[in-house]
């Protein structure tokens, strides 16, 4: 199922999803703009020179003639990043070479036509005609305007590198996503069945000795797989909800174990809302009954804390039974349990996450977590009706 969803999602990153935005610069006011600032600069420029040389002309007019020509190049640029963008960012070689360097000229040519048709102004005493100046502009001005061409064209071909080079970082950054969401879906559909098949060995243990406390033990887990499906395929939930779940599922090996296990519960207030992966707890408290309290002769106790170390959620699931070495049996043996446990944090968290399990004294196994602390701030919640409103409970 998992494979199939992900592969829907895979054939919706369409090319409309991946396609950069244009780039703000090539919004049309604010590329005119650009070139209406190169014109100033360029006509001051042009006035000093030729104030230098001796030349008596109003000022207005180079302002006026490198603000027709560079506006007039915008436009021409702001028509080809329209009509032929994609065609020069794909171009080949060998297009260039054919198509665009004659563009290039005639582009040329017809910029100077238009810019002597639009800029009449001559030095006083002097009428040359409309062929002698464009001549005059062309003989002076083409290897410039080509010049302004090439590097145009150069920023274009750049833009469509940049925005490529992003949309196979955006594709890859999204296939990966989906491939972690994928993984981590299997991985928590891997749980469900490993929990029923466990929890169901111990109603059949129960049938013939008890069968009123092997009735009791399917209500529980009817209600425990009801909560499950409830939360859909949501990875992360609150700690209170989590919680809930790690109290049902005790609730159920309470029948199976009796007074020979007592339980403590000590949740601070502030990280009742902290967001943990979903059914992250329930399996290390189903490895300390499997490997701890089931092999063990003497009486148990599972302790399970949750409070803030530093900027980070610490929580503690501590038994004590048989020990660490049934747990390190099991850790070393493929299977679903700590290996799952391990491999979730890793995908959700990577290095910013610890899971270990230790024994400070023989017979006592306390396996710690360390998450990034993450609060839900969705919504106000009740946490009086939880059923641990208190911070810390002892149930038998």
């Amino acid at each position: 199922m998992w494979r199939r969803r992900l592969g829907n999602q895979l054939s919706n990153i369409t090319k409309q999803e991946l396609e950069q935005a244009h780039p703000f610069f090539m919004q049309p006011l604010v590329f005119l703009s650009g070139w209406l600032v190169l014109a100033l600069l360029f006509g001051f420029q042009e006035y000093a020179d030729i104030s230098i040389d001796g030349w008596k002309i109003p000022l207005w007019a180079p302002l006026l003639g490198c603000t027709i020509e560079f506006l007039l190049w915008g436009l021409i640029f702001l028509g080809m990043w329209r009509f032929l963008r994609e065609k020069i960012q794909s171009a080949s070689p060998r297009q260039i070479l054919l198509q665009y360097l004659p563009l290039s000229l005639v582009v040329c040519l017809i910029e100077e036509a238009i810019f002597v048709t639009l800029f009449r102004y001559q030095p006083m005493g002097k009428h040359y005609t409309y062929l002698a100046r464009l001549e005059h502009y062309l003989a002076s001005e083409l290897i410039t305007n080509l010049a302004i061409f090439w590097i145009v064209f150069a920023l274009f071909r750049s833009i469509g590198y940049y925005q490529r080079f992003r949309e196979r970082e955006h594709a890859a950054a999204r296939l990966q996503a989906q491939l972690v969401e994928a993984r981590l879906q299997a991985l928590q559909m891997q749980l469900n069945p490993h929990f029923l098949f466990n929890t169901l060995n111990s109603v059949s243990s129960l049938m013939r000795t008890d069968p009123d406390s092997a009735d009791e033990m399917l209500e529980r887990l009817s209600s425990l797989l009801r909560i499950t499906l409830a939360k859909g395929q949501a990875q992360k939930i609150r700690l209170q909800e989590e919680m809930e779940v790690v109290q049902l599922y005790v609730s159920i090996q309470q029948l199976r174990f009796g007074d020979r296990v007592r339980h403590s519960i000590h949740v601070a207030p502030e990280v009742w809302d902290a967001l943990v992966p979903t059914m992250i707890l329930q399996p290390i408290v189903e490895n300390a009954y499997v490997h701890g309290i089931a092999k063990s002769l003497g009486a148990g106790r599972i302790t399970i804390e949750a409070g803030i170390k530093g900027d980070r959620l610490r929580v503690s699931i501590c038994n004590i039974g048989s020990g660490l070495r049934p747990f390190q049996d099991a850790l070393a043996r493929p299977g679903v349990g700590i290996a799952n446990v391990k491999a979730r944090l890793e995908l959700h968290y990577g290095s910013r996450q610890s899971f270990s399990l230790r024994e400070p004294v023989p017979g006592e196994v306390t396996a710690l977590f360390l998450l990034p602390l993450e609060i839900d701030q969705s919504l106000s919640h009740d946490h009086g009706s939880s059923l641990y409103a208190a911070s810390g409970s002892d149930r038998g």
